[in-house]
């Protein structure tokens, strides 16, 4: 059967351990966290618990035999088997279903692996685990819906956070959730209040850099080209790789491409930044820039922003530092000449 991350410690709970698990994705916190509910209950039910890693030329005879034995504690066993990859081969892929139609019913294999593609989800081996076991899917959250992730993950601490504040801590992690849990974890430690406001997130942030790239943009959207550009260049010379200051100004103008679509549409507005989690401190910020620059010359700022794209790939001969200043000017404002289009004027 299939289930979800957030489905299974309910699972675990109703139903106990099952005869195989198999936990796959390439996202480590919850692939970790998901594989330690298992293991969790195993430990509470004193299941003793064997690792394997699954490598070239991996004997499944040792499952088989692990399987057979008795336990130094417990009859029953959790037999952990670790894969890199879910090429299993011919060979693997027969000794795989062998195993679960013929393994003692009180033990429980728990299978690890990373993001499983569509061909490997029609084989007979996956089939054979989705027919007696659970299979569990990770998926990284929506980069827009990180901030709802991040206030769940404060709620499961008995704390609020405010959106801002959960926003920030998603553009300064860039989406690494086991950057983003440890984060959470030390604001958690460091705020004694009960709710994390946008300064204890500011205050506690130990890479300036990423900061200063939420502060630049802030600064660019309400039109103050002049203090962006101030500390674009500082960030330059403080050794920040410019790919990483471009991510996030792409992030945020393809959010302002959509929204400015959707306005025009005729869509409420706060419906729309509702849609697009902007909190509210940014939708004026947002709302200030649309006013100054019509959906035509957004577009062509998107397209500069692919041109810049190109420089930092080596696809164009041109400096991204000073084309990430001239985007930076454009949104607020000044309208310059770009390289990628005329379009601007």
């Amino acid at each position: 059967m299939q289930s979800s991350f957030e489905q299974l410690p309910n699972l675990l709970q109703k139903k106990g351990l099952s005869q195989v698990y198999l936990i796959a994705g390439d996202e480590p916190l919850q692939t970790m966290e998901a594989s330690d509910h298992i293991r969790s209950l195993a430990r509470d039910s004193q299941v003793d618990r064997t690792i394997f890693s699954f490598e070239k030329g991996f004997d499944w005879n040792q499952l088989y035999q692990e399987s057979a034995s008795m336990g130094l504690f417990s009859s029953a066993k959790l037999l952990e088997l670790r894969m890199a990859h879910h090429t299993l081969g011919k060979q693997g892929s027969e000794a795989l279903i062998n195993f679960l139609e013929n393994a003692p019913v009180e033990n429980s294999l728990l299978i690890t692996m990373d993001k499983l593609d569509k061909r490997s989800q029609q084989s007979r081996w996956y089939k054979a685990i989705d027919k007696i076991g659970v299979i569990v899917l990770i998926r990284s959250p929506n980069p827009s819906k990180l901030a709802d992730w991040i206030i769940r993950r404060f709620r499961q601490k008995e704390k609020t956070i405010d959106p801002g504040a959960a926003e920030l801590i998603a553009v300064k992690t860039e989406g690494n959730l086991l950057a983003t849990q440890q984060e959470i974890e030390k604001l958690c430690l460091l705020v004694t209040a009960e709710q994390v406001s946008i300064e204890d997130v500011r205050d506690s942030v130990t890479d300036n850099s990423r900061y200063d790239v939420f502060a630049l943009i802030e600064f660019a959207l309400n039109g103050h080209g002049d203090r962006a550009l101030n500390m674009l260049r500082g960030l330059r010379q403080e050794g920040v790789e410019p790919i990483s200051i471009y991510g996030a100004i792409m992030w945020e103008l393809r959010r302002i491409m959509s929204i400015s679509c959707q306005l025009a549409a005729g869509l409420p507005r706060d419906k729309v930044f509702n849609q697009h989690r902007v909190w509210y401190q940014r939708q004026a910020a947002i709302t200030s820039l649309l006013k100054r620059l019509d959906k035509k010359y957004l577009f062509a700022l998107l397209q500069e922003a692919i041109y810049i794209d190109r420089s930092l790939k080596g696809a164009v001969r041109s400096n991204p530092w000073e084309l990430m200043e001239r985007l930076l000017f454009s949104l607020g404002g000044t309208r310059l000449v770009p390289h990628a289009s005329n379009s601007l004027n």
